[in-house]
């Protein structure tokens, strides 16, 4: 893969994408299930989990429905062309993001553990600190009002 000039992308750049931190998240999840199984979660919290997970990837496919009505680049280091205010969007500047968290809380649930809960939390920090903030930077220079107007009726997550 190259950049927009022609020099080779590092494998570690190409990587640096959400979807591996949630796989990241869920493989570290499931080690310290193993490690420190603290407090099982009673049965009927596995079937919200798989809710949960189901929700996640719904809401992430709905959203990548309207980025590709809106013709938008949905990757998150690609210039915006247009702001998508419709559907999910309309009560999340970040859906995708907010499904990846449904899947990381289901998937803890799943493992009937407290202690791959505590990891949600620090996901979502980290995919907040590393993508969206320089996400939301670069929409409110590429698209300046509209994206001001957008940020004060609508939440960072829900």
């Amino acid at each position: 893969m190259r950049d927009k000039h022609g020099n080779p992308v590092p494998l570690l750049k190409m990587i640096d994408i959400p979807p591996v931190w949630l796989a990241g998240t869920l493989v570290i999840q499931s080690l310290v299930t193993r490690a420190l199984p603290i407090f099982g979660l009673p049965t009927g919290f596995s079937t919200l989990g798989w809710l949960s997970i189901v929700a996640g990837f719904v809401l992430i496919l709905w959203s990548a429905v309207h980025f590709k009505r809106a013709q938008t680049p949905i990757h998150p280091r690609r210039r915006p062309t247009s702001l998508i205010t419709s559907g999910p969007f309309a009560f999340s500047r970040n859906p995708i993001y907010l499904g990846m968290v449904l899947i990381a809380l289901g998937f803890a649930l799943r493992l009937g553990a407290f202690t791959p809960l505590f990891l949600v939390p620090a996901f979502m920090l980290v995919i907040q600190k590393r993508f969206v903030e320089g996400e939301e930077f670069h929409i409110a220079q590429a698209l300046g009002a509209e994206w001001s107007a957008y940020t004060a009726k609508t939440r960072r997550w829900l």
